[in-house]
């Protein structure tokens, strides 16, 4: 289950990063549905992204904070499958 956890995180990330220029915020049913996942597995990694500072958690939803949009940009832009 960890694992698994872990890619919806980095997925999340993912789809938060590309989204990121739009100044959006974004609800957990919004994101599992882009994700095609069930919405408390997802929520469980919004918490987890949530506590390590990844994410910006607010009542109109979550968004990357600059922590986050960092740690994407470094996915995104590394030849490391694995990052």
């Amino acid at each position: 289950m960890a694992i698994e956890l872990e890619e919806i995180g980095r997925n999340l990330l993912h789809v938060l990063y590309d989204n990121y220029d739009s100044g959006k915020y974004y609800t957990s049913s919004v994101l599992s549905n882009a994700l095609e996942l069930d919405e408390p597995i997802v929520q469980q990694s919004l918490d987890t992204l949530s506590d390590s500072e990844l994410l910006l958690n607010t009542d109109k939803g979550y968004r990357l904070s600059e922590k986050g949009y960092s740690v994407a940009y470094q996915r995104a832009t590394s030849y490391c499958p694995h990052l």
